[in-house]
């Protein structure tokens, strides 16, 4: 009869494995699958009685599920938030006429490397980039956008929030966050 409570027993013990593996959990590493902690008869018997893991002795280990299982949403970051977080990395470069990086820029430069940093290509000068994309409102603005000042369109920063820019401005000033109102605005796009 001992043979027999030991083969049920094995037999539960690779039933719970099997289940705890099907399950993604793992036994604790205390659990003795070759004997039961508890006599088969000690066990309820017939009836109603249910057979339980903790009649066993048991114990379920905490439930784990794999990364490719797991449904977890990565905020997504935006290529608008991409271009503006490589051009805040750019603060404190120094401007260059005609300048596009990696040390040195001029406005339209540092926007263009920005984007080309988020994965779109755009053109090189401001007055092309102020044609480029979808023209928004500056109520419309978002991180990331390109913002245009002066007449012709000919100085363009990356929209930083809260009314401020990062441009390249001139020879002598480093590329910096300011505020928008320092300057006459004249549009803004959206490249993506």
């Amino acid at each position: 009869m001992s043979t027999i409570v030991q083969r049920v027993a094995s037999g539960v013990a690779v039933l719970a494995l099997a289940f705890a593996t099907v399950a993604g959990t793992e036994l604790p590493a205390g659990a003795d699958t070759a004997q039961p902690a508890t006599p088969i008869s000690v066990l309820p018997q017939g009836g109603s009685a249910a057979l339980t893991v903790d009649a066993l002795n048991v114990q379920a280990a905490p439930a784990r599920v794999s990364p490719d299982v797991a449904v977890k949403k990565k905020k997504k970051s935006s290529k608008g938030a991409k271009a503006l977080a490589f051009a805040k990395r750019q603060l404190g470069d120094r401007y260059r006429y005609g300048g596009t990086g990696p040390s040195a820029w001029d406005c339209s430069g540092l926007t263009r490397g920005a984007w080309k940093h988020a994965g779109k290509k755009i053109p090189r000068t401001s007055q092309g980039q102020s044609r480029y994309g979808k023209k928004i409102t500056k109520s419309q603005l978002k991180k990331g956008d390109l913002v245009f000042f002066y007449s012709g369109k000919s100085h363009v920063g990356i929209y930083a929030g809260k009314g401020k820019v990062i441009h390249a401005s001139r020879p002598g000033k480093p590329v910096a966050s300011i505020k928008m109102t320092y300057m006459p605005y004249a549009g803004a796009r959206r490249p993506a």
